[in-house]
């Protein structure tokens, strides 16, 4: 059997409390959070198209809390996921406290280190009863819906 590659992990703006940043660290110490890399404050303007870009290449699997950044109403996050083929774990409730976001990713760690080798682009939901995929497929046909909505030509497709 092969082994899995580590566990990295990137935090985006919606994981970046105190708490919640610790307690991964303390389960996954190879883990940057955005506050880290940009600054706190300075993070509040980082486009995601820059940190998912940074991330992806770093081949660190990202972490949020907002659920909308998979949604056709955000075809600039979907977009920069597909482009740079990152790696995304959102939460299925983003109104959980940090030590049930905590206590769920643990329960969900198994499983997420077995995706360490599974490369991008994809975007799974933290759920309760588990991991459930959102497919580049899915992640695609997101971005096109967006962009009917909008009335703009959609970008190439991400291979």
């Amino acid at each position: 059997m092969m082994s899995l590659p580590p566990l990295r992990l990137f935090l985006d703006r919606s994981t970046n409390g105190d708490d919640f940043v610790k307690g991964v660290k303390s389960l996954c110490p190879d883990t940057v959070s955005i506050g880290e890399r940009y600054g706190v404050k300075a993070a509040e303007n980082v486009s995601d198209e820059a940190w998912l870009a940074e991330a992806a290449a770093e081949r660190r699997i990202c972490v949020g809390a907002d659920k909308k950044i998979l949604s056709s109403s955000r075809p600039t996050e979907i977009a920069a996921v597909l482009k740079h083929r990152a790696r995304y774990l959102v939460y299925a409730n983003n109104n959980l406290r940090a030590n049930d976001q905590l206590r769920l990713f643990n329960t969900l760690l198994p499983d997420i280190r077995e995706l360490t080798g599974t490369p991008g682009p994809w975007a799974y939901t933290m759920a309760q009863h588990g991991l459930i995929l959102t497919s580049r497929e899915e992640l695609e046909q997101r971005l096109l819906q967006a962009a009917q909505r909008l009335g703009i030509q959609p970008r190439a497709r991400h291979r």
